[in-house]
């Protein structure tokens, strides 16, 4: 037999024996290995933290509502000046020789508590037009400041204490109408009528004939 009907006869007999073997796998059951599955338990997710750089695990919100508690919502504000009147009154006794202290008094007219913390602006005010008369008040700051707490219809003071115009020679002394008082913090301004005070203002810008101490409860 030649060699190349020896090749030809083992090329169809392995064809035959591919032939016999797919026809088994038609008709016969193949029964599978059983395959072993190993099931491993979910880890929470994690995140990293912007803010610490460590990563926390993920378990779902707590479902707090931080909404309505503390902060801001609760702080006491400043009082308006809208919520504030005025008054004065003397203080027997009050000031050094050559000085006389007033009680600035501030009544909160509003629904709820403000606070009020530091020195109000202060100044003499007269000619029946709200024209301030002489310097600014000074600041006493050697007078308590904290912030002071007032209730809906409470009140709380500032003294100013007041140096004699004649101590300052000519300067141009006349009547206040009263005094113009910016709370602290505030752009608006109160008017306090001096009533039956009689107030003598120095009109010299140069002259500062006033020192105001910082807000206190009460009066």
């Amino acid at each position: 037999m030649t060699p190349s009907k020896t090749l030809a006869l083992a090329s169809a007999a392995g064809i035959a024996t591919l032939i016999a073997l797919s026809g088994c796998a038609a008709n016969g059951s193949v029964t599978a290995e059983p395959t072993t599955a190993t099931t491993t338990a979910a880890t929470p997710a994690t995140h990293v933290s912007t803010a610490s750089g460590t990563a926390s695990p993920t378990t779902g919100s707590s479902g707090t509502d931080s909404s309505g508690t503390g902060g801001d919502s609760l702080r006491t504000g400043a009082c308006a000046t809208t919520d504030l009147a005025g008054s004065v009154t003397s203080t027997p006794g009050g000031g050094a020789a050559g000085h006389q202290g007033y009680e600035l008094v501030f009544r909160n007219t509003g629904s709820k508590p403000c606070t009020l913390q530091g020195w109000p602006g202060v100044s003499f005010v007269g000619k029946g037009n709200g024209t301030q008369l002489g310097a600014a008040a000074s600041f006493d700051r050697a007078s308590p400041h904290g912030t002071v707490t007032i209730a809906a219809g409470s009140i709380a003071h500032a003294t100013v204490i007041v140096a004699q115009a004649g101590d300052f020679g000519d300067c141009g002394a006349t009547t206040a109408d009263g005094f113009r008082v910016y709370p602290p913090g505030s752009k608006q301004s109160l008017f306090i009528d001096a009533g039956q005070l009689q107030l003598s203002a120095c009109t010299n810008a140069q002259d500062t004939q006033l020192e105001v101490q910082a807000i206190q409860p009460g009066s």
